[in-house]
């Protein structure tokens, strides 16, 4: 049987959060249709489509608008300036 007529199922809940969890603006449309076929191939009031909505609503929302990284507050206190430092 060739590879791409092998049906490998669908995806545990730590197999998707693997395959979800580190999705780049780069790659997330071509993750989002694999959990698109994933999401097609349950019936409509399977458990998992919540889950399934959820993962696809983030790639959506990564693919169109680009992932920040989860930068916050820097915990490091900020840096004296260039310009102070030269004139001292």
């Amino acid at each position: 049987m060739p590879v791409f007529e092998h049906d490998y199922g669908i995806p545990d809940e730590d197999e998707l959060a693997a395959l979800v969890g580190a999705a780049t603006p780069h790659f997330a449309f071509q993750i989002h249709s694999r959990v698109a076929s994933f999401a097609a191939a349950l019936p409509a009031d399977h458990a998992r489509q919540a889950e399934l909505r959820g993962h696809l609503d983030r790639l959506e929302r990564i693919g169109m608008g680009g992932e920040s990284g989860g930068v916050g507050n820097a915990d490091l206190p900020a840096r004296v300036s260039l310009p102070v430092l030269r004139s001292e």
